[in-house]
């Protein structure tokens, strides 16, 4: 997703954590001004973007909020190899990062995630009362629909032919046999649209785009509906999968930021 604007009065100040022993790297993305600040754990998609600090980061940052956002195992610069397991775990001790931190208050935080990184933000939360707020952009709604659906290989050919070094071990037909094979077995425990429901009574915000030929609407209106109170609904009409469009871009951002502030008021 492009970057359509300057980030201004935020800092970057580069991290890192451990998880279930793995190395996990990323950056805090934070107002330039004195804290600590409420706190938002960022998570990605799968493979998600090599930068993860533009966009929605620095937007929340310049909003007051304290952003940890970092490559779960397996991408990019943090150690192993994907599971959804393993980005659970990865959720639970960013959240233990981000609270901990010098930048945040300690009782609060909120979640942000995005495609494959929305249901595992859904997931991480309902085992996670920590997390008092979710909010989700274009989630996988179903985590074994995803992973049983041919979608799943277009996405596996996209990564290795556009950017194969973006995934530990993909390139590996074994190793990505392995990961295909253990990502089915962890979507029958770890699946938004079956959890969904447990998050209650604290809130979630899920936001789409009316175009997205990847996730489809009608799919996270599902999610949402299996969602109890409060939650709320808002579909960016045009807008696709990776938000290409920067219009679509910055409404999206918009209606993630002003959810935040309502969350928790700067």
């Amino acid at each position: 997703m492009p970057n359509t604007r300057a980030m201004t009065d935020v800092k970057i100040v580069p991290t890192q954590f451990e998880s279930e022993g793995q190395l996990i790297k990323g950056d805090f993305v934070i107002p330039d001004r004195d804290g600590p600040f409420p706190g938002i754990c960022k998570f990605h998609g799968l493979p998600g973007g090599a930068d993860q600090v533009s966009g929605v980061a620095s937007r929340l940052a310049e909003s007051g909020y304290a952003v940890l956002a970092f490559d779960f195992r397996g991408f990019r610069r943090s150690e192993g190899l994907f599971s959804l397991e393993g980005e659970i775990q990865d959720a639970r001790n960013a959240v233990t990062h981000l609270l901990d931190s010098k930048f945040t208050i300690d009782d609060w935080s909120g979640v942000y995630g995005a495609s494959y990184g929305g249901a595992v933000a859904i997931c991480s939360a309902v085992r996670d009362k920590r997390t008092k707020v979710v909010c989700v952009r274009a989630p996988v709604y179903d985590t074994l629909w995803f992973a049983e659906s041919p979608m799943i290989r277009s996405a596996v050919a996209e990564i290795l032919q556009v950017s194969p070094k973006e995934m530990h071990g993909l390139a590996e037909p074994a190793t990505q046999k392995a990961m295909l094979e253990k990502m089915i077995k962890d979507s029958r425990i770890y699946n938004p649209i079956n959890e969904v429901n447990r998050l209650s009574p604290r809130p979630i915000f899920i936001v789409t785009g009316g175009a997205d030929k990847g996730i489809p609407v009608d799919g996270v209106r599902r999610l949402y509906d299996e969602a109890k109170r409060p939650k709320e609904f808002a579909v960016v009409e045009g807008a696709d999968h990776n938000l290409s469009n920067p219009e679509h871009y910055a409404m999206t951002c918009e209606l993630v930021v002003s959810w935040f502030r309502e969350a928790y008021p700067q």
